[in-house]
C-alpha cells in the first residue's frame, strides 16, 4: 500500500509541474488615426496691391496672439487616411487686430488637390483663422525731414494702425495614423 500511495503522491507531485499552455502575447489596439496640421504665412497673391515705402516710412507687421488656435484635422476624413492636403487662406486683419474675413484662396501658387473633397478643410482651416487676433500692423510715418534708419523710433512719429490681407497655407496630414506636421509655403 504504501508503494501505490507513494506513486499517487508522486504523480500529484508531477502533475503540479506540468506548464500551463502558453499565452498569446496580447497585441495592442492599433491607434486610432490621427491627423496633424502645419501653417505657415505666404506671399500675397500677384495681384495684391502693395505700399510704397518712402524712406521716413516703416510698416510693423501684425504679430498673431498667441496661442492661437490651430485647424483641427476633420475627423470624419481620418478613416480615409488621405495624402497630405494643402488649403490657403486669405485673412483681411483690420486696423484693431481682428480678423474681418478669410475666404479660401486659389491661385497658381495654392492650387487645390485633385480628387480629394476639400471642403471639410477648408472649413476647419477658416474656423480657426477666423478666431485669430493679431496686434495690429502700424505704418510709422516719421517727419519728412528724418534721417535715420528706424522711422518708428524717429521723433515726431506718427503710428497709424494699419489694415492689412495675409495669406496662409495649411497642411493637413497623417502617416501611418501618426501626426506629421511640415512648414510649407514661403518663408
Amino acid at each position: 500500500m504504501i508503494g501505490r500511495g507513494a506513486a499517487l503522491v508522486c504523480i500529484a507531485g508531477l502533475a503540479g509541474c506540468v506548464s500551463p499552455p502558453p499565452i498569446a502575447p496580447v497585441q495592442p489596439p492599433e491607434p486610432p488615426p490621427q491627423g496633424a496640421v502645419g501653417a505657415s504665412l505666404m506671399e500675397p497673391a500677384a495681384d495684391t496691391r502693395r505700399m510704397d515705402m518712402q524712406r521716413n516710412r516703416r510698416f510693423i507687421h501684425p504679430n498673431l496672439d498667441m496661442p492661437a488656435a490651430m485647424p483641427v484635422y476633420p475627423a470624419d476624413q481620418l478613416a480615409l487616411r488621405l495624402a497630405p492636403v494643402v488649403v490657403c487662406i486669405d485673412a483681411a486683419i483690420d486696423t484693431t487686430g481682428a480678423v474681418a474675413a478669410a475666404a479660401p484662396r486659389t491661385d497658381a501658387d495654392c492650387a487645390l488637390p485633385e480628387a480629394i473633397e476639400i471642403a471639410p478643410f477648408t472649413d476647419a482651416a477658416l474656423a480657426a483663422v477666423r478666431q485669430w487676433t493679431y496686434a495690429p500692423a502700424l505704418l510709422c510715418v516719421a517727419p519728412e525731414t528724418f534721417d535715420g534708419t528706424d522711422a518708428c523710433q524717429a521723433e515726431g512719429v506718427i503710428e497709424t494702425p494699419t489694415a492689412v490681407r495675409l495669406s496662409y497655407a495649411f497642411r493637413f496630414s497623417q502617416q501611418a495614423g501618426t501626426p506629421e506636421v511640415e512648414r510649407i509655403g514661403a518663408p
